[in-house]
């Protein structure tokens, strides 16, 4: 399916036409939201074909896997698909009202459709060192965007954001060096059934290889003790695409993390990974939220709170190295919930902060006040959005945060729901804290009220999707359970990259026509093997997700 890479090349391509149109503004506006929309919508409909058709995928120039490089399209990929392009229209949308024209003739627009590009690329791809690719292209894209307009302070945290992702880059490729020495392939459905039999010394290899890419997404992710670099970086980007930046760029290591350490790298001894990350989640949760509590300013505060709500997901995944099948699926659906929760939320609170700002002109919590007055329709969202991150009935933040507590108690691991319940208090004295602050008392500078409907209006869009995700919760959640039922049990992953087909049906019939005799049926199935063109399909491991991943050949095993 050649348009799978639709959402990378339409971007890519868009960013080429906005250059191209520098200075035209209406034109450049109306090609951006059409393109954008068009997108949305295209993969709303493949989420919904994959849904029920299973995962797509494509090689590129017509090689064959794993020699080519795969782009896969799952459950959790297409989730995650729809969530960038969702956000990214809304704030686009809110960025007609928020950039100046000195922003806008920087390339603004071009950069950020760069940006998208590489975000995108990043959930499509099947390749590790392809990963890296798009991280790449992701990074140039934000970089030209904190630098849109340039201040002093933003050149300062500009060059800190460009020097710490040099570093992760550097690992990031000794990383893939190091796995591909060990197993011999990059590509991540190989990588499932190599790996998934590897014990001994290799397993652990393997392992040590991967430590290196561990730290990379937990720099990306802005997990302990890697999180330094967020609260001074994203406060500097232009009013808008904070929102994008706080909801997608964060969640894109995150996504990593969980593809490649619950659903890739399957050697024996691959729990490590997990179980560090699970300790790494409460000191996230917990520095995070204490962080912002000290903070006088909304996008100081929200900025340290992704670093907060970025431990959940890290929890999440932690969770999953629980040897109760049950429990691990049940934990991964809950970071799949509370990433989109997540990602709708954060992007909503940078965006209502803008807004305030706006009308109060100071984003300084001690400098602010009197928007309940000014702005009634932008306390009300704010509120709906600040008990949602918080994790208050009956909105989305709630549910999520309540499967992750669930099947953090199943599972014995009582220490991190308490720091988790904990940080969710925590978080609720901030959110209160800016209401107090902003929006109830009486106004303190004498600053002209601005307009800023056009700024609320996109951001009601998110606040409708954080309550209907909490009063109407069973298809996603039923969707987020099935996404996770993909990545613990990769089958059906690996047979769309490899076009291996079903051999279940040329098992049953040759079990009938040889009447169990067991040198027949060995014979009858090597011939239906070769006749469908593969015959090595039927040496493929059958990847079981009720036994740890590398007993899962032990099924093909000679008694």
């Amino acid at each position: 399916m050649n348009l799978l890479i639709l959402p990378i090349l339409l971007p890519l391509l868009t960013a080429i036409v906005l250059a191209l149109l520098r200075g035209a503004s209406r034109t450049e506006k109306t090609i951006c939201l059409l393109a954008d929309l068009f997108l949305t919508g295209w993969v709303f409909w493949l989420l919904i074909q994959v849904d029920h058709h299973g995962p797509l995928a494509m090689v590129a120039g017509g090689w064959a896997a794993p020699y080519g490089i795969a782009f896969v399209a799952d459950r959790l990929a297409c989730i995650m698909l729809c969530l960038s392009m969702s956000v990214g229209t809304v704030v686009l949308v809110y960025t007609f009202a928020s950039v100046s024209t000195v922003q806008q003739h920087h390339f603004f627009y071009p950069l950020f459709h760069i940006m998208l590009a590489g975000v995108n690329w990043a959930f499509l791809t099947g390749d590790l060192f392809n990963l890296f690719v798009s991280y790449e292209v992701m990074l140039i894209g934000s970089y030209g965007m904190m630098m849109v307009g340039a201040s002093r302070r933003q050149v300062r945290e500009t060059m800190k954001f460009i020097a710490i992702n040099s570093i992760g880059s550097t690992l990031f490729v000794i990383g893939c060096g190091l796995i591909y020495a060990t197993v011999g392939t990059l590509n991540m459905a190989d990588l499932c059934r190599r790996t998934a039999e590897l014990t001994g010394v290799q397993a652990h290899l393997v392992t040590v290889a991967s430590m290196a890419l561990l730290v990379v997404f937990a720099m990306k992710t802005a997990a302990f003790p890697l999180f330094f670099w967020l609260p001074d970086s994203y406060p500097i980007v232009p009013a808008g695409v904070n929102g994008f930046f706080a909801g997608l760029l964060t969640k894109v290591g995150v996504y990593s993390l969980l593809r490649l350490f619950v659903m890739v790298l399957r050697q024996e001894g691959s729990g490590f990974a997990l179980h560090l990350l699970l300790i790494l989640s409460g000191f996230t949760m917990l520095l995070g939220v204490l962080g912002a509590m000290c903070q006088w300013e909304i996008r100081r505060i929200l900025s340290w709170h992704i670093i907060s709500q970025v431990g959940y997901m890290v929890m999440g995944i932690g969770l999953a190295s629980n040897a109760d099948p049950l429990i691990a699926r049940l934990a991964i659906a809950g970071t799949i919930f509370y990433i989109v929760h997540h990602i709708v939320v954060k992007s909503c609170l940078f965006l209502i902060g803008g807004a305030a700002g706006r009308v109060v002109g100071t984003q300084r919590l001690k400098d602010m006040g009197g928007v309940l007055e000014l702005a009634p329709g932008v306390a009300g969202l704010f509120l709906v959005a600040g008990f949602s991150l918080a994790g208050m009935p009956p909105f989305s933040g709630f549910f999520s945060k309540f499967v992750l507590a669930r099947a953090g108690l199943e599972g014995g691991h009582y220490f991190i729901v308490f720091i988790a319940v904990i940080t969710s208090f925590l978080t609720l004295y901030s959110m209160a804290k800016i209401w107090s602050y902003t929006f109830c008392r009486d106004r303190v500078l004498a600053a002209p009220h601005r307009p800023y409907r056009a700024l609320a209006a996109p951001v009601a869009v998110l606040v409708a999707v954080t309550i209907l995700m909490g009063l109407w919760a069973q298809p996603f959640m039923r969707l987020a359970n099935a996404a996770a039922d993909d990545i613990t049990d990769p089958t059906r992953y690996i047979q769309a990259v490899f076009d291996i087909p079903s051999i279940r049906q040329p098992v049953e019939h040759a079990e009938r026509s040889t009447h169990n005799d067991p040198d027949r049926l060995v014979d009858a199935l090597a011939d239906s093997a070769a006749r469908s063109g593969d015959a090595g399909a039927l040496r493929a491991p059958r990847l079981n997700p009720l036994i740890p991943p590398h007993q899962a050949v032990a099924l093909d095993a000679d008694p």
